[in-house]
């Protein structure tokens, strides 16, 4: 599991929320989800500058955090 910090949060309503995560030095991702999936409550109350742990890639090529990892702040 990871721990990332948040960089970016893009939010257009409640249906739609994008994550961007830093890992070190050079390393990115990014996980998406919106009210309408049963994991946005672990994610909705996050905010830049967090630093989150439990964070599980879905695809490390392409940089997709799984949105269904077990996020907790560190």
């Amino acid at each position: 599991m990871l721990n990332g910090t948040i960089i970016r949060r893009v939010e257009k309503d409640e249906n739609f929320l994008m994550l961007l995560f830093k890992f070190g030095e050079k390393k990115y991702g990014r996980t998406y989800t919106g009210s309408q999936y049963r994991n946005y409550p672990d994610w909705k109350d996050l905010k830049v500058g967090d630093l989150v742990g439990g964070l599980q890639w879905k695809d490390e090529k392409l940089g997709i955090i799984d949105a269904d990892s077990p996020v907790h702040l560190v």
